[in-house]
């Protein structure tokens, strides 16, 4: 273990290395985020009894964190009265309710305070609900409907709660009229539940029916009071037939209805109605219609014939169904309801047949059921004491969500509770090598925790205290809620929290000492139990989270002490690597500490990685979730940065290796290797986080597309932090976004004198390269100088953003060179251009690799050929960018929304002055070409570089092009011999495109300059002598060419005419190889004779 201390030099990881990791991680994120489906922990057997304790040392998993007695102010109501008391919670508003008699008491549950009383009317609350209202049907103020029912009227009361604004208040419930009151006719109502489209349904019985086994469902239905009428509402009994709506009491058909309870489920839209006899009827409630689709009449034949082979005989009533519990989609997209019965039996239901069998269709598009089909039975846990002979009591309050179900059984006097839940660990997934989820449905057996408290009351209700979280508890870290549950009783209520692994692993910490042998034993047994990985994983959340440093520092010694080493893999064992093996070798099973590392960063990322951005909309809390990300992420990089030598690129040399053989070496290095690139991959979770939050300050209010550049709506919609550190693509987007907020800022704040690029560089200082950050500030000056009034400032700032182009110019992408130039083009700083893209070809070809492909015409290795290829598309920047500036001395020039230059032909001068000053030889034969396309012979020959010569004696394929421009190169330079040679090799050139008449003004003019060259003092007269020789018997040749020409042009003849025109192509210097042409055309004899 090391103890480094940090350094100061933040490490700069390389892209592509940090979106193979991401692209690694994702897959590990992806899985720590899912839920087994339940329809694949059942699948394997008609019944299962399979139960662990939660740990062997730590019996309760479910610890009371909370007791509160009901506030005083009730308390004080209740004693001096002989009340008719229930209870129950309104977990939508965070409010606990007691009725005495006609009174009804609403409290804070966390605070016991904002005690609210309705009293307004006088007879006995029997039941006591809260749904959502119809759209529209009132004030948007009123979020929820309290529904009070007595024997004689329900009645709805709006709720309005104001959530606290800062730290230290508590929320406040608002009891609203809305005038609206139902008539019960006599009807006693036990149970109210509504549909998240505002429907509330009821089931109650005559009041004075005291068999206790009838029951209809009714629904409410109602509408708003108005400017000029009060409300109204109707009770519509569901059970009974329909005619009984229309005919008087007496004459109304009477069913036998047995309804027990009502279940909504809003997902699917379907109501589920328990009967006291355990039938359950489903009805469909789409689209505010009211149609059954099936009753299963016949599940407790059903429970005892999957049970028969099970040791224990069961009785009928243990049976018997207490409560039903709707499966949400999440949790299962098969299973849709699960029954609690009074033994503890849990029954498990399915809306299509067959369903759990293998090969079924896993997609069930319709959420309508089929069927309902009992698909598997859980036997309850066992109990050690159980007396089998007397009465068995009776399981009463249930509640279950997400794999944890809680239960109350009766005792004589008050409640035992029992917890389940599917176990955190499955024995078979437990090994040294990470591992987690579920990969095979038919191998992974339902195995769960059970747990058992005792209390001192009898409970009526159990709901979660939602804590936004909805990780599974393996995922979670000790920083996070745990899950919180609370129990209502008339004389209490009573919060518990259930345990996690990381807890248990929190509590073992705290009373570990290396010297006691028990202790170490109990850390072993937790390792084992859970796995070297996730154990690691859990000692870095402790290290990470925990506020108490002695604690932090035992989890550290434990990380490293029990946290193992990497080996090899073994032939049938897949190499156990989060990162895929993405950086490193094959073969190699990575120690607990690497992967423990990858799970932890994994599943802290995991809340934002696939966060949106920006859908629905920027809101001023949109940050928090990245916030707290990367206050985590921080925590975790303090941990690395204490312990370097866990990570930091190791030697071979290193005195940590000494003592380890070849093969141990190799797998030490490596694993180094791979905990360097996490940490780099750290660095950049860290930076994107913020990254995020910037973006989200930036853009929070404002219309993003309104500034984009570029048209990416599917990015927008699209980009998150998994995009950021997985994607070139998305990368490239941020680039575009901070362009973008340069660019908002440059419009709307102008003046503010603040920079985007500094803020964003103190902020995420490694998220860009350094390269990125001087092309954002380089951006930002541009943008400066297009406010800018004052023609000095404005070119002052022009330079400072080219000085902060250069510093990176050869490490920016092509498609932002080309908007650089378009912004320069738009201030008229050609220069600029010029500058930039001739110092960014220096810099990605010091060594002249690509002058030397030039010269071998092509012919060079691949890296040379690319380097050649970049530098000439930094050359044609230039050459668009020069045709630009000549084209401002046109006289219908297009200078709409372009800076104004005062002196154009002087400003063109500069431009082009600049381009040929540099003493780049490829740059400048590339020039040399472009002026050659452009038809810009007459400007090349005011030209005077080292560069131009060479140009054209080596490098030019075209010899008369060359020549050309040579003679009158030199003529316009004074050097009239070398003038008078260009052109008689001119005239000695063989080409179709030279005629004979115009071989002789070559001729004539290389006398001329010839006769010049005699006054050079640098040329000698004998070399003037005999050019001028050879120039006067080159003309007398050319001469005599030129009158057989004439003469075979003047016989009429076509084959006569064809040879005349070939004379044009060459100049034949002796006659006798113009001889054999009289033997074809006689007419030639005289001409030769004479």
């Amino acid at each position: 273990m090391s103890t480094n201390p940090p350094g100061d030099k933040v490490p700069i990881s390389d892209l592509n290395n940090v979106l193979m990791t991401g692209k690694a991680l994702d897959k590990t994120i992806t899985q720590e985020l899912e839920f087994p489906d339940l329809a694949d922990l059942l699948v394997s057997a008609g019944t299962s009894d399979s139960y662990t304790t939660p740990f062997d040392s730590l019996k309760n998993e479910l610890v009371v964190a909370n007791e509160m007695q009901i506030p005083p102010y009730i308390r004080s109501k209740t004693d001096v009265t002989r009340s008719r008391v229930f209870v129950g919670i309104l977990k939508e508003v965070g409010r606990a309710w007691m009725s005495l008699d006609n009174r009804l008491y609403i409290w804070d549950y966390t605070t016991g305070g904002d005690i609210s009383e309705y009293a307004d009317q006088d007879q006995l609350i029997c039941s006591v609900g809260i749904v959502k209202p119809k759209a529209g049907a009132f004030d948007t103020h009123i979020e929820y409907l309290l529904i009070v029912a007595t024997a004689l009227q329900i009645i709805p009361i709006g709720l309005s709660l104001t959530k606290p604004t800062q730290l230290g208040e508590q929320s406040v419930l608002t009891m609203i009229a809305v005038n609206l009151a139902v008539p019960s006719d006599d009807i006693t109502m036990s149970s109210i539940v509504g549909t998240d489209d505002g429907r509330l349904f009821l089931v109650g019985h005559p009041t004075m029916d005291q068999s206790n086994v009838t029951g209809d469902v009714y629904e409410l239905t109602y509408t708003s009071s108005t400017k000029w009428s009060n409300g109204s509402g109707e009770l519509i009994c569901r059970t009974q037939k329909m005619i009984n709506r229309f005919l008087p009491t007496p004459f109304r058909v009477k069913t036998e209805a047995n309804v027990k309870n009502v279940y909504v489920d809003n997902e699917r839209k379907l109501l589920y109605i328990l009967t006291f006899n355990s039938n359950v009827e489903v009805v469909n409630i789409a689209g505010y219609g009211y149609s059954s689709i099936l009753k299963h009449k016949t599940i407790i034949d059903h429970v005892q014939q999957m049970c028969r082979q099970q040791q224990r005989i069961y009785n009928r009533e243990e049976f018997i169904i207490t409560s039903l519990h709707v499966i949400s989609k999440e949790e299962s997209r098969k299973i849709c309801l699960m029954a609690m019965t009074a033994g503890g039996f849990r029954l498990f239901f399915t809306g299509h047949p067959n369903a759990l069998r293998p090969f079924s269709m896993d997609n069930m598009q319709n959420d309508t059921p089929t069927t309902l089909e009992l698909a598997h039975v859980r036997l309850p846990p066992p109990e050690i004491n159980l007396n089998l002979e007397g009465p068995r009591p009776r399981y009463h309050t249930t509640f279950y969500n997400r794999g944890t179900c809680i239960s109350t059984k009766a005792n004589e006097e008050h409640d035992d509770i029992y917890i389940t839940a599917l176990a955190s660990v499955q024995p078979d997934k437990q090994s040294n090598t990470l591992s987690y989820g579920y990969t095979s449905a038919n191998s992974v057996p339902f195995i769960e925790t059970a747990a058992s408290k005792s209390t001192e009351y009898r409970f009526a209700v159990i709901e979660e205290i939602a804590n936004g979280t909805k990780q599974r508890e393996l995922s979670q870290q000790l920083s996070d809620p745990q899950r919180r549950f609370l129990a209502a009783s008339t004389n209490s209520l009573c919060v518990y929290s259930k345990l996690r692994p990381v807890d248990m692993l929190e509590r073992f910490v705290r009373q570990y000492h290396p010297s006691n042998k028990e202790r170490k034993k109990e850390m072993i047994a937790f390792f084992e139990e859970f796995g070297v990985s996730e154990a690691c994983a859990m000692c870095l959340s402790i290290i990470c989270d925990s506020g108490d440093k002695q604690v932090a520092e035992t989890a550290t010694q434990i990380f490293f002490e029990y946290g193992g080493a990497p080996s090899a893999a073994k032939p049938n064992q897949t190499p156990g690597n989060y990162l895929g093996r993405a950086n490193t070798v094959t073969g190699i099973t990575y120690s607990g500490k690497h992967d423990g590392f990858a799970l932890y960063l994994s599943r802290l990322l995991g809340p934002v990685w696939s966060l949106k951005l920006f859908v629905p909309s920027c809101s001023n809390e949109a940050s928090v979730p990245f916030t707290v990300a990367k206050q985590k992420l921080n925590k975790l990089k303090t941990f690395m940065d204490m312990h370097r030598g866990f990570h930091d690129p190791a030697h071979i040399s290193d005195a940590r290796f000494r003592s380890l053989d070849s093969s141990m070496l190799s797998l030490y290095l490596d694993e180094q290797k791979s905990m360097h690139e996490l940490y780099l991959f750290l660095l950049q979770c860290i930076d994107s986080t913020e990254f995020a939050v910037f973006l989200l300050d930036a853009y929070t209010g404002n219309h993003i597309q309104r500034y984009m550049s570029v048209d990416k709506p599917s990015l927008i919609k699209d980009i998150d932090v998994k995009m950021m550190l997985t994607s070139p693509e998305g990368r490239e987007f941020c680039h575009e976004l901070v362009i973008t907020k340069i660019d908002e800022t440059a419009v709307n704040s102008p003046t503010t004198g603040s920079s985007v690029t500094d803020n964003l560089q103190s902020r995420c200082p490694i998220f860009f390269s350094p390269g990125e950050y001087f092309f954002f500030r380089g951006v930002e000056l541009i943008r400066q100088a297009l406010c800018e009034e004052l023609e000095n400032e404005r070119r002052h700032l022009l330079k400072q953003s080219l000085l902060q182009f250069q510093q990176a110019s050869e490490k920016i992408p092509e498609p932002h060179l080309e908007r650089v130039c378009a912004l320069y083009l738009q201030q008229s700083f050609h220069i600029g251009i010029v500058e930039l893209m001739l110092d960014r070809a220096r810099k990605l070809d010091p060594q002249q690799h690509a002058l030397a492909v030039f010269e071998s015409d092509c012919q060079a290795d691949d890296l040379s050929k690319q380097l050649f290829e970049s530098r000439s598309r930094a050359y044609n920047f230039i050459f668009k960018t020069l045709k630009d500036a000549k084209s401002l001395l046109l006289p219908n020039a297009n200078l709409e929304n372009r800076a104004p230059v005062a002196d154009k032909t002087l400003y063109v001068k500069q431009v082009f002055e600049e381009a040929l000053q540099n003493k780049d030889p490829l740059f400048h034969y590339q020039l040399y070409y472009w002026y050659i396309q452009e038809n810009m012979m007459d400007e090349l020959l005011l030209v005077d570089t080292e560069y131009l010569i060479p140009f054209f004696t080596r490098v030019i394929k075209d010899e008369r092009t060359s020549l050309e421009f040579l003679w009158q190169y030199y003529r316009g330079k004074s050097q009239f011999y070398k003038s008078a040679c260009c052109l008689a090799s001119l005239a000695e050139l063989s080409s179709s495109e030279i005629t004979l008449e115009s071989r002789m003004k070559y001729l004539a003019y290389a006398r001329i300059n010839c006769r010049c060259g005699e006054q050079e003092p640098d040329t000698p007269s004998h070399a003037t002598s005999q050019l001028s020789q050879k120039l006067d018997n080159l003309m007398n040749a050319c001469r005599f060419q030129a009158r057989i020409q004439n003469v075979l042009k003047n016989t009429g003849d076509l084959d006569a005419n064809v040879v005349a025109k070939e004379l044009d192509h060459q100049l034949i210097d002796e006659k006798r190889k113009l001889y054999p042409l009289t033997e074809r055309f006689p007419v030639l004899l005289e001409l030769f004779e004479s």
